[in-house]
């Protein structure tokens, strides 16, 4: 009886701490900053709700339910951690051709074995984990390329922009962990080890909650004393440009 109850809070947790997280969102101006970040918790809070009322329904109905929506929802974690990387962090990352090369290889590889993978199975009711799959590691390679490029390049992190990779993160190597463990053993997995992609998202939005319950300091950038003869240049040039400016006014 007790387990139950713990592994229905493990379930569900997760949706009032997506609630709360949308509605602290907004004061920190995230949807402007991190708009499709924002829009990510607010579909996983309507996704949550979805399958809250088809888990009381039949066992296909919330079969269905769970793996269409979690195709949607991974798409949408796709955006956002694109945007975290490739809009905030690098935001030329498409001028620079080596970059651009590095990773086209990566998600070519990574999409071509996921397809391969998927077209082994002819069953419709698998299609739909597949697919979400195919996302999965598409995400991952995302995350790991740019995650080794932001150590490669010593580049610095917000506090907001941490805080997102580290959730998104936990979360990938969590699926990657517990996917390798079911194409070993099958359907012989313990329900915990099942329930390892669920806790790694609940302690997802534990830190994305933990993150913006602050608002984000701005970094404060160290002015260097202005000398004494960069001022007097600058009023030998403001002394020349109103007399330029007199001039003309005279000649009109």
């Amino acid at each position: 009886m007790l387990t139950d109850i713990f592994w229905l809070v493990v379930d569900w947790v997760s949706l009032p701490m997506l609630l709360v997280l949308a509605g602290v969102l907004v004061p920190r101006k995230a949807f402007s900053d991190f708009p499709l970040f924002s829009w990510y918790i607010v579909i996983s809070c309507g996704v949550t709700l979805a399958r809250l009322f088809a888990h009381s329904s039949t066992i296909r109905t919330y079969f269905y339910t769970y793996w269409i929506s979690e195709v949607a929802l991974t798409v949408c974690a796709l955006m956002a951690s694109y945007e975290l990387f490739g809009r905030r962090l690098f935001p030329n990352f498409h001028k620079v051709r080596l970059y651009r090369f590095l990773f086209l290889i990566s998600a070519v590889v990574i999409i071509t074995l996921t397809v391969l993978t998927a077209i082994a199975s002819v069953r419709i009711d698998l299609v739909f984990i597949k697919i979400t799959h195919a996302f999965d590691f598409l995400r991952a390679a995302i995350l790991f390329f740019f995650g080794a490029l932001m150590l490669a390049m010593g580049r610095r992190w917000t506090r907001y922009e941490l805080g997102i990779a580290s959730g998104f993160a936990l979360d990938t190597a969590v699926f990657l962990m517990t996917f390798a463990i079911w194409t070993y053993r099958g359907k012989t997995v313990p329900k915990v080890l099942n329930e390892l992609p669920v806790i790694a998202f609940d302690i997802a939005c534990i830190i994305w909650l933990i993150t913006f319950l602050k608002p984000e300091k701005p970094e404060l950038v160290p002015t260097a004393p202005v000398s004494p003869e960069v001022l007097i240049e600058a009023k030998k040039w403001e002394e020349t440009l109103k007399g330029s400016l007199g001039k003309k006014k005279d000649a009109d």
